[in-house]
């Protein structure tokens, strides 16, 4: 969920080199685990057969919020689509599906049942080794619920969407486990936020938001390196985002590699007969 973009001042020939992206699993699973977590506490999530379905109470078409995941190869990719559609069915619930672009299988399983592209390809992208960056803004962690309410404010105005702030209050964002909002300062001044979600070796990058009013001061460079180095410091072995052709140029200068690019489509309220 990456809408966000700014300056940067990062020297790539002191970058070490990553491993191949190819080597990479797609990053679906920290994905997946992450909207687990952060929809959990008022959510229904069903872990089973390979498959990870979230549903919120709230019937919205959003990703992060009503979601299918695939986390296991060996899922039949006919039989999750199926269960999917019954899980939200039940619920009255339109949801969406994440595909990685080289799982035609599940594609084509996905269209068939009347899933309908929702977005463009958005670039899955990693990193593996601390970024090195300069920035004058102070990123602090949210630490109460004022704090939380000031992120939660940050991200409504940074992608524009009405409702999100209550959103995400809602759902108890703030108590996620293994999540840790950041806000970052200008001086007394909040400009940005984002979080971080440390699953069982690899780290999530999530919700970097900046208010049209403080685009271009490096605010999203500030966050995501704060919460990619503080990631690999608790453990993760690579750090990972979902990045939108508009934080694309941002994210692959600060030293993350494109391993390769995420559909999503869209079910409206599918029926659970």
């Amino acid at each position: 969920m990456i809408e966000t973009s700014g300056g940067l001042d990062v020297d790539r020939g002191k970058m070490p080199a990553m491993t191949s992206p190819s080597q990479r699993k797609s990053s679906i699973g920290n994905l997946a685990e992450f909207v687990a977590s952060t929809i959990g506490p008022v959510g229904d999530v069903d872990r089973c057969n390979g498959a990870v379905l979230v549903a919120s109470p709230v019937p919205v078409a959003n990703g992060f919020v009503n979601a299918a995941f695939v986390v296991d190869p060996d899922t039949d990719r006919h039989s999750f689509t199926e269960e999917a559609l019954a899980y939200f069915g039940d619920r009255e619930t339109p949801f969406i599906v994440w595909v990685p672009e080289e799982d035609q299988s599940l594609r084509n399983e996905v269209i068939r049942f009347g899933g309908i592209v929702d977005h463009d390809l958005l670039p899955d992208m990693w990193i593996d080794v601390p970024i090195s960056h300069e920035s004058d803004l102070i990123v602090r962690v949210v630490e109460d619920a004022d704090d939380f309410d000031r992120c939660a404010r940050l991200c409504e105005q940074g992608y524009g969407i009405d409702g999100m702030r209550w959103l995400m209050q809602h759902h108890r964002m703030i108590d996620a486990h293994g999540v840790r909002w950041v806000v970052a300062f200008d001086g007394e001044t909040p400009v940005g936020t984002g979080c971080g979600f440390l699953g069982r070796e690899v780290g999530g990058i999530y919700y970097v938001a900046t208010p049209p009013e403080f685009a271009r001061r490096g605010v999203a460079s500030a966050v995501t390196t704060s919460l990619v180095n503080d990631l690999l410091v608790e453990g993760a072995e690579s750090v990972m985002l979902q990045a939108s052709m508009q934080g694309f140029p941002v994210y692959e200068r600060l030293g993350f590699t494109t391993r390769g690019r995420l559909e999503r489509y869209r079910f409206d309220v599918p029926s659970g007969d």
